[in-house]
């Protein structure tokens, strides 16, 4: 019995991974945060919703990091 709403997975590439990752190191360096922290963790979260809602490019991704 299938739902009426599918849901679909949309793995994240290398290169996607990539782009993702600078911004979440580049707004770790601007708040000088540690990638051990709570907060780099809620980031990293905040920025793969962000790609998986469809923010798919560098500005994009880079805004959404310095929103929190």
């Amino acid at each position: 019995m299938h739902s009426a709403q599918t849901l679909s997975f949309d793995p994240i590439g290398p290169d996607e991974l990539e782009m993702i990752g600078k911004a979440f190191e580049d707004e770790l360096h601007r708040r000088a945060l540690s990638r051990k922290s709570e907060e780099a963790e809620a980031l990293a979260a905040k920025l793969i919703n962000a790609y998986q809602a469809g923010i798919r490019d560098d500005l994009g991704l880079s805004i959404v990091a310095g929103l929190s």
